[in-house]
């Protein structure tokens, strides 16, 4: 039986043999480790870069007509 690098468990000498020095147990851990690593990177790229107006939508619309109440008043 193959020794865990890890936990120092023993574990199957055929997974040893396909290369993995942990057991199921600690591999599954970094796989789930590496899993959400990645899924963290991808939201990253897809997540939109907030600058300029961006940074202040209402700004965009402040001298829109009909956006502001001072609009709706008279002039007297």
């Amino acid at each position: 039986m193959a020794t865990c690098i890890n936990c120092e468990e023993e574990y199957s000498d055929k997974r040893a043999e396909l290369g993995y020095p942990v057991c199921l147990d600690c591999g599954e851990e970094a796989a789930v480790a590496v899993k959400l690593s990645r899924t963290k990177a991808m939201l990253e790229k897809l997540t939109p870069y907030v600058s300029g107006s961006m940074t202040q939508p209402d700004a965009l619309f402040e001298n829109r007509g009909g956006y502001n109440e001072s609009h709706y008043r008279k002039k007297v």
